[in-house]
């Protein structure tokens, strides 16, 4: 029995395991590492959509010296056209101009399309950017929560060292307490138990010390008070001896006292994580820090255009004194692209015309302004030669009132239509002739065609009706104006006036090749432009 050796070694739990369920310093170093890639990525993107910025500018100095360029070839095919009459070889070189004007408006319709397209990849990148920057944001915010966790493991981990360490400690000395009661078992001087020596206390004599004695509870337990590694722990010593008996008969052997108390044993392995605990009462606000302002910080990417707010209630007029001029604020971001425009003309300028007998113009003209016709009286000889169309809103400058005898007389023109012929209908005799000047800002030539109802090829026919002029035996004549097929009265105007008049315009044979023409035969005519 005493060879035999007790059983008091407790291999150690496994520290290993704990280390590899934490992030460790491994973790940290792969977040850091994606968000120094990320960093990299915004910071190309960034330069790219530098490098376009400033080939945008590029394009649109050259897009600029296109238009400069266009601009006074146009200004020379002008001076080339006016005097195209007087030399043939000005003809062939505005021709060529007019070919490179072409060209460069091609060219400058592509650069305007390439600055569009590389807009629109410049939009896409500084998105891509502002992405990439809120990521890295997240990333920092994740690498901060892995590092705080790290340093939490680094803790937890060195106070397990720091326990296994006393455990290993501990170990040692019950390994050394353990060889000591061996050896006294062997050699027979194994010291006296407790119960031994409370015996022998009480048959001491009176006055003698008997000794240290443990503090007495309400149940009469004595219990010993020890500290180990600042804990305290309570024991309590039962009426029941701690001693072993040895078996009768064994001679040589005696009942030895009782050994000490032994250390506490190694710390259990730690329990589950226990639940969430209600959320505490929010502390106090701190101190205000002590440390210095930090650095300003880089200016961000531009955001996004926010949405419009709601429009506000409209205030009271203010009472104060009219404050200062505000500083000029930051330039707005670039509106969206506009409806394309009406094609151009190769800088012909426009074509204007007067459509008489309505009131607007037809579709694809713009009307310039609306009128009343007018012209000298019908049996004047002097005064002008060619109807007018009058704005209904004239501007006077100097003027004296009264008629003078020094002076060309201006008369309202009326419809002289007796017959059905050629409007279909007598309603408008006497009525006013109204007129309006439209324009054409995508054609450059205008003709009118008597005798004709339609226009030659390539040409566009504005509008078409009846040739009408001043009756053939008045002293006062006018030119022979185009009035539309489908003719308007001026408001307000039936009176006869007999001042200046429209009457339709026959044919009669003679010199005019019949029968191709008809005698007496209303002409017809066309408004054509190119």
């Amino acid at each position: 029995m005493a060879s035999e050796k007790p059983r008091y070694a407790h291999p150690l739990p496994e520290r290993s395991s704990r280390r590899e369920r934490t992030g460790g310093p491994l973790g940290s170093v792969v977040g850091v590492l994606g968000a120094a890639a990320v960093f990299a990525s915004a910071v190309v993107l960034a330069v790219i959509v530098q490098n376009i910025g400033h080939e945008m500018g590029n394009l649109r100095a050259k897009v600029e010296r296109d238009q400069e360029e266009m601009a006074k070839l146009q200004e020379r095919v002008a001076t080339l056209a006016q005097g195209a009459g007087r030399a043939e070889k000005g003809h062939e070189e505005m021709a060529k101009l007019q070919e490179r004007v072409a060209t460069l408006t091609g060219k400058t319709d592509s650069l305007q399309a390439r600055a569009e397209r590389d807009q629109d990849e410049i939009t896409k990148l500084q998105e891509r950017v502002a992405t990439l920057s809120a990521r890295a944001e997240r990333d920092h915010d994740d690498i901060a929560k892995l590092q705080a966790q790290a340093q939490k493991n680094h803790d937890d981990m060195a106070k397990l060292q720091f326990q296994a360490q006393n455990d290993q400690e501990e170990v040692l000395s019950l390994r050394e307490r353990i060889v000591v009661l061996e050896t006294q078992i062997r050699g027979g001087s194994v010291p006296p138990n407790y119960a031994e020596q409370q015996q022998q206390t009480s048959e001491s004599p009176e006055g003698e010390d008997s000794g240290p004695v443990g503090d007495t509870d309400v149940t009469g337990a004595q219990n010993n008070v020890t500290k180990d590694g600042g804990l305290v722990r309570r024991r309590s010593k039962r009426d029941v001896p701690n001693w072993v008996r040895l078996p009768a008969g064994s001679g040589c052997c005696q009942a030895g006292r009782d050994g000490r108390d032994g250390r506490d044993g190694a710390a259990g392995t730690p329990g589950l994580k226990g639940e969430p605990g209600q959320k505490g009462d929010i502390g106090p606000p701190g101190e205000p820090g002590a440390g210095a302002k930090g650095a300003k910080g880089e200016t961000g990417i531009q955001g996004a255009k926010g949405q419009k707010g709601a429009e506000g209630m409209t205030g009271n007029s203010g009472l104060g004194a009219k404050g200062s001029k505000g500083e000029t604020g930051m330039q707005g971001a670039k509106g969206q692209k506009g409806a394309q425009g009406t094609p151009g003309n190769n800088g012909l300028g426009g074509a204007v015309y007067t459509r008489w007998g309505r009131k607007t113009c037809p579709s694809g003209a713009t009307t310039v302004y609306s009128g009343v016709a007018g012209g000298s009286y019908h049996n004047h000889p002097g005064g002008g030669t060619n109807y007018q169309c009058l704005p209904t809103n004239p501007q006077w400058g100097r003027y004296q009132d009264g008629t003078q005898v020094y002076s060309a007389y201006m008369y309202g023109a009326e419809y002289e239509i007796h017959t059905n012929v050629p409007f279909g209908s007598t309603s408008l005799l006497n009525h006013d002739v109204p007129c309006a000047v439209c324009y054409v800002p995508t054609r450059g030539s205008k003709l009118i065609i008597p005798a004709r109802n339609t226009c030659p090829t390539a040409w566009t026919r504005e509008y078409h009706g009846y040739l009408m002029a001043e009756r053939h035996n008045h002293a006062g004549a006018k030119e022979f104006v185009c009035v539309d097929e489908q003719p308007e009265a001026a408001q307000g105007g039936q009176a006869s006036q007999n001042q200046a008049l429209f009457f339709p315009v026959e044919a009669r044979c003679g010199s005019l090749p019949c029968p191709s023409y008809v005698e007496g035969r209303e002409l017809t005519c066309a408004v054509c432009t190119k």
